[in-house]
């Protein structure tokens, strides 16, 4: 296990000491004196959710101000640094697409660079499209490698090594592109572990480090001075791969693929509900497309074009490739660049949007800690984020200490309920909605506090309002066949006595799940109040002045998402049992 945080430790010395510049006096790197001449004092509280924050270049002629500066930029969270001002960056966007060719701008926004509308957009309509052949790419499957290392060497091949020689239009259209890629994402599976173990949470922790653990062992692996490659570069190109590729369905097969220009787009969290009806909106938008296509086709007496040759109204994301994804390729079966010339990428509209609003896409149901470690980034809010109470429908039925002691019949029939369910692999969590967005978790805690009575009137059904099926009450109605005519005394007496056995079924499951959060509340080697504190702590040890640390600016600014991350998910935690206590439930005990 990690070594936790000592609790009368709210705040490592480190990162105080660095904060008020009294850190071990040594010199700072080439790379870290660029990093602090970077820094900017513009950051604010409401920065700190932002995916594509760059430090902005914004110099002081009076070096105890840059100093100040330097440290208050570290108290915003692990963001993506730029080699080019956001000038250079539009400049370049706007030589690939010129004004007219699209409705996208590249501009500041409150998440930092993001692309914004300058015309209506419908949903289902195209963005941008890139030809295939200025993608790198590689073929998923049937490799020793993984395919994300494949294709972080294949990047670094292009970029370093003219990729497969003067014909290959991937090598010019990459390395003008270059300096639009961040130096850093700041994303979390490349901290320093003291900084991946403050994150707290078990389970954000060990994916982390096993994901750093894995990126290390690749990047000494394929590190080939040969080829002019470091281990640095390497897990520089990792973290490309990992913040801003696609995996993409082609007439060859599914590729993972980076793709200029495209990668720009921010992402939009979603609930799991919020999430499927995005996905049913755009899979009527990309229908309607389809047919429009097919009857302009019609009308002009001519057969489906190889461009709309792919199956678009059935297409499951909003990015594809489309045309023909040619040639045989090299021995890995990854492409031939100079004879793929009839492919697109492309990415459409997964929402409407109006002028001058920012055009998001969604990249999935990460929560909140699969984010930072990959991307580099927390949205606050983030309707995606989920604290798992149990790892699965296993864990749930070993826990039996706040449950009845059951028969043994009727614990099993409770474990054949319980595998069966149509969302079996659906998280056991709280989420940021509170008790209505818990419905699966406390779902699945009905079954195990139902007596054979309540277990009966269980029923696996689909709840829009959480985006898949849980366990409910079987409705009055469904349960009479409708017929609730000529109901005696006696029956109604009945009726409600199952109600009443329902409610306190309820509540056992409430206070089950109030009881899980305070155990995991009470596991964490800090409390949210203490972490506020520490935050509070490191914002006034900015305006101490001093000049001594500044080097450290990368470790305080990993510390800070960390801090700002377990906060988060204890915020999440007290917040449901806050909500159960306010609806007359409190954590039940062992």
């Amino acid at each position: 296990m990690l070594a936790p945080v000592r609790r009368d430790a709210a705040l490592p010395p480190a990162a105080l000491a660095a904060a008020r510049g009294r850190g071990p006096p040594r010199a700072p790197s080439r790379a870290a004196a660029a990093r602090l001449r970077r820094a900017s004092s513009s950051w604010s509280p409401s920065d700190y959710s932002s995916r594509r924050r760059h430090l902005a270049t914004r110099r002081s002629s009076a070096r105890s101000r840059a100093a100040v500066s330097s440290r208050r930029a570290a108290l915003a969270p692990r963001a993506e640094r730029h080699a080019v001002s956001l000038d250079d960056a539009r400049a370049l966007f706007s030589a690939r697409f010129p004004p007219g060719s699209t409705k996208l701008d590249l501009r500041e926004t409150s998440c930092g660079r993001g692309l914004v509308a300058t015309a209506r957009i419908a949903p289902g309509e195209v963005l941008v499209a890139v030809p295939w052949r200025e993608t790198v790419r590689v073929f998923e499957d049937g490799h020793d490698d993984p395919d994300d290392v494949r294709l972080a060497l294949e990047l670094l091949r292009v970029l370093n090594e003219g990729g497969d020689g003067p014909d290959d239009p991937r090598v010019a259209v990459w390395r003008a592109y270059r300096p639009m890629l961040p130096s850093s994402t700041g994303a979390a599976a490349f901290w320093r572990p003291e900084n991946i173990r403050a994150l707290q949470h078990d389970d954000a922790v060990d994916r982390t480090a096993d994901l750093a653990a894995a990126f290390r062992a690749h990047a000494r692996r394929h590190a080939d001075a040969s080829a002019c490659r470091t281990e640095a570069d390497v897990l520089w190109a990792l973290s490309m791969v990992h913040s801003r590729s696609f995996s993409a369905e082609t007439s060859r097969g599914r590729a993972r693929v980076l793709v200029p220009f495209v990668d720009l787009f921010n992402h939009r969290p979603e609930s799991p509900a919020q999430a499927r009806e995005t996905d049913e909106a755009l899979q009527r938008a990309l229908a309607e497309e389809a047919r429009r296509v097919a009857e302009e086709q019609a009308e002009e007496g001519r057969p489906n074009s190889a461009l709309h040759s792919s199956p678009l109204a059935h297409a499951a994301e909003p990015w594809r490739v489309v045309g023909e994804a040619e040639g045989e390729g090299d021995d890995e079966g990854d492409g031939d660049s100079t004879r793929d010339s009839t492919a697109w990428f492309q990415m459409r509209s997964i929402w409407g949007f109006e002028p001058g609003e920012e055009v998001f896409i969604t990249y999935g149901h990460e929560t909140s800690a699969e984010l930072l470690a990959s991307y580099g980034f927390v949205p606050e809010p983030n309707a995606g984020d989920f604290v798992a109470l149990y790892r699965d429908v296993q864990d749930v039925l070993d826990d039996d200490r706040f449950t009845p002691n059951d028969s043994p019949a009727l614990a099993m029939e409770k474990e054949q309920v319980m595998w069966s369910a149509l969302a079996v692999e659906a998280p056991l969590a709280v989420r940021p909605g509170g008790v209505k967005d818990a419905a699966h978790l406390l779902g699945c805690l009905r079954v195990m506090h139902a007596g054979p009575r309540a277990l009966a009137a269980v029923r696996d059904r689909d709840v829009r309002e959480i985006g898949h099926s849980t366990f409910v009450w079987e409705d009055r109605e469904e349960e009479d066949g409708g017929d609730r005519g000529g109901a005696g005394e006696e029956e109604g007496k009945k009726v409600e006595e199952e109600e009443e056995e329902r409610r306190a079924v309820d509540a056992a499951a409430l206070g089950h799940a109030a009881a899980r959060c305070a155990e995991m509340l009470d596991a964490f080697p800090t409390t949210l109040r203490e972490d506020e504190e520490a935050l509070r702590e490191l914002e006034a040890a900015t305006e101490d002045g001093g000049e001594e640390g500044e080097e450290d600016v990368e470790g305080v600014e990993e510390y800070v998402a960390a801090v700002r991350y377990r906060m988060s998910v204890k915020r999440m935690l007290e917040d449901f049992v806050r909500e159960c206590a306010e609806m007359g439930v409190e954590p039940t005990a062992c």
